[in-house]
Parts: structure tokens; C-alpha cells; sequence
């Protein structure tokens, strides 16, 4: 049985695609209660909000000796849960929101006393809902900046770029319409061919053409480094949260 402690949207993606029997529990929903799935389950996902972490790990404590459990909690670490909890078996992975339609990435990292085995479960778990990446703990934070966060930017770079295109006389309809398929088209070519994404840009902007005009912008604006400091804001603030609640426990 898998237990899966939180049904938001990450909770709930990952239950609508694991084929197995599931038990979800969430504070806020009347579905099961925390201690019955923790109790019920031989595998838990703690898919809570990281504020939320240490009074759930309290509240099942005396129920999960011998039991995997599997953390999706931002800035969470492995160690925080096991000093919690005692000597457990704990897997955290990074997913992210195209998880909800089986397209995620998600990157798994194992705890001191998790088992070889139990990385072969998380990595058939989360298959179910994209693909997977194993990486070393100390990478989260990048990868949550990254993977975690960027299906934002993405929604943010498409509104935007519709919103150019209305200025430009499209319709709004039309315009975001254009800016969707643009997007979601160029994503299955870079998945079907090896090029570099400099690779691709060239194969777009003609020299002297109107791609390489707007590019000129995008440089002369030093999107480069804007995009930087916005994933290094966002690495930071996952820092902070590891930080904040580490300095909980103690």
C-alpha cells in the first residue's frame, strides 16, 4: 500500500497515476486521516508544504519504523527527516508540475539508511509521472531553482510573449494560441534531436532576418543575466527554507 500524506496538486498527480492502491490524507479534504495512511501504508510520500513537515513527521512518528518514506518537500533534507524521525529510510525527490500530465522530471536522492532497493521503488514511482534523475542532496536547491520553479517562467515567457503579440495587432485569443503551440513545438523538436540549444537558435535566426533582430534585444537587455539572478533568487530561497527549518529541529 502507498500512503500519500498532502492531496494537492502534486499529491494528487502522482496518486492518479500509480496503478497500485493508494490512501491519501490532507488537512483539508475529508479523506483519511495522517496516522491511518502512516499505519495502512508500507510506503509514505510526504507531499506536504515544508512548513508543514514537522508536525506531520510528529504526528506519525510511532508509526513508520521499517517503512520508505519518500519526501517531495522543498528544502526539506534527508538528515532533518531522519533526525525527526529516528534511523528511517528516506528517499527525497524534486518533481515538478508537468508531473500532472506524465511529462515531469524528477530528481531522487537517497537518504543515509535508504536501501538500493528502495531507490528502485521511488524510481518506478515517479516513471509513472515523467522521467527521473538521480543527484547527490547537495544539488536540490539548484534543481528546484531550475526544474522545480521553471515551469513558472515558462508560463510567465509564454504570457508575455502573447501579450507582445496583442501589442502587435493579434487578437488575444489568436495570440496566445501562437504563443502556445510555438512553444510546445519547438519543446518536441529539442526532445527529438541532439542539437545544442545554441544549435537550435542559429538554425532559426537567419543572418540579417527578423529572428536575429529580436535576439539583439534579448542581448542588448542582458536577458542572460536576468535569468540568472532569477534562478539564484530561487536556489537562495530554497537555501533559506533548508536553513529555516533545519534551525527548527535544534
Amino acid at each position: 500500500m502507498i500512503g500519500i500524506i498532502g492531496a494537492g496538486n502534486m499529491g494528487m498527480a502522482i496518486a492518479s497515476r500509480i496503478k497500485d492502491r493508494v490512501l491519501l490524507s490532507d488537512k483539508n479534504k475529508r479523506i483519511s486521516d495522517n496516522v491511518t495512511v502512516a499505519k495502512r501504508s508500507n510506503i509514505i510520500i510526504l507531499a506536504v508544504k515544508p512548513q508543514d513537515m514537522a508536525e506531520v513527521l510528529k504526528e506519525i512518528k510511532p508509526y513508520v519504523k521499517e517503512k520508505l518514506m519518500i519526501s517531495i518537500a522543498a528544502g526539506v533534507t534527508t538528515s532533518s527527516i531522519e533526525k525527526a524521525l529516528g534511523k528511517v529510510r528516506v528517499i527525497r525527490v524534486m518533481p515538478n508540475m508537468p508531473a500532472m500530465v506524465g511529462k515531469g522530471i524528477s530528481a531522487i536522492t537517497r537518504g543515509r539508511f535508504s536501501r538500493p532497493s528502495d531507490l528502485k521503488i521511488t524510481f518506478g514511482i515517479f516513471l509513472k509521472v515523467g522521467d527521473v534523475v538521480e543527484v547527490k542532496e547537495s544539488m536540490m536547491d539548484a534543481i528546484t531553482a531550475v526544474s522545480g520553479s521553471g515551469p513558472a517562467y515558462y508560463f510567465l515567457f509564454t504570457h508575455l510573449l502573447a501579450k507582445a503579440g496583442e501589442a502587435s495587432g493579434l487578437g488575444k485569443g489568436l495570440a496566445i494560441k501562437l504563443a502556445k503551440a510555438t512553444f510546445i513545438g519547438a519543446a518536441e523538436i529539442a526532445c527529438h534531436d541532439d542539437l545544442s540549444m545554441e544549435e537550435f537558435v542559429k538554425k532559426v535566426a537567419s543572418k540579417g532576418g527578423t529572428t536575429e533582430a529580436a535576439l539583439k534585444v534579448f542581448k542588448s537587455k542582458k536577458i542572460e543575466g536576468i535569468i540568472k539572478q532569477a534562478v539564484k533568487s530561487a536556489l537562495l530561497k530554497s537555501s533559506n527554507i533548508t536553513k529555516g527549518e533545519m534551525a527548527c529541529r535544534k
